[in-house]
């Protein structure tokens, strides 16, 4: 059965710490401040899971232009077993999205860019991560985003659709990241509703 693991992290260095995979904390996204509280022992519970969760990398609560990985980062990420890797960063955040895909290609790793440009992503947006997700040959995956509130919910749905979990327990996991939980809750309740409308 495939592990179940996911990081998150505040600063480039956990992404360039050939350990960091290796230890990742089986917790779920999180801001800066909440980083020590997910690392206890209750969030190391095993679950079970089909679809290995990709690792999640916050580069920087405030980020900066220099907050951006290096090529050098990209080789040890690749060097590392990574296959790929999502980018929910624009460039506002200091990012230039065509450098960064040219870095990561030339490391032989896919790259695959998610501008979300609203508190929640659209619901598109979300069926494509899962496609992502759901795809074998892109992992092991690193999600490069700026802050936590910006991957809970995609990891909020995947969590749900992908790995069976209650609606409960991944709302818990996603309101971490400091999004209010009847946002979440109503973003959830629409996507999957509207997933059960779709034609079979």
């Amino acid at each position: 059965m495939i592990g179940l693991r996911l990081l998150a992290a505040v600063t480039a260095a956990c992404f360039l710490s050939p350990a960091s995979a290796a230890e990742a904390p089986k917790s779920g996204p999180t801001s800066a401040a909440q980083v020590r509280k997910l690392l206890g022992p209750d969030a190391r519970t095993q679950r079970p899971a089909e679809v290995e969760a990709p690792i999640v990398l916050c580069i920087d609560d405030k980020p900066v232009a220099r907050g951006q990985p290096s090529g050098a980062a990209y080789a040890k990420a690749a060097g590392n077993g990574f296959r790929s890797v999502v980018t929910l960063r624009m460039k506002k955040d200091g990012v230039d999205p065509a450098r960064e895909r040219l870095m990561v290609e030339r490391h032989k790793m896919r790259y695959f860019n998610f501008p979300v440009t609203a508190k929640l992503p659209g619901f598109e947006q979300v069926d494509e991560f899962l496609r992502l997700v759901h795809d074998e040959a892109n992992h092991p995956m690193l999600i490069n985003c700026a802050f936590a509130e910006r991957v809970a919910p995609f990891m909020m749905i995947f969590r749900i659709a992908l790995q069976g979990w209650s609606e409960e327990r991944a709302l818990e996991e996603a309101a971490l990241s400091g999004l209010p939980r009847e946002e979440l809750k109503k973003f959830a309740r629409g996507y999957l509703s509207r997933q059960k409308k779709k034609p079979v």
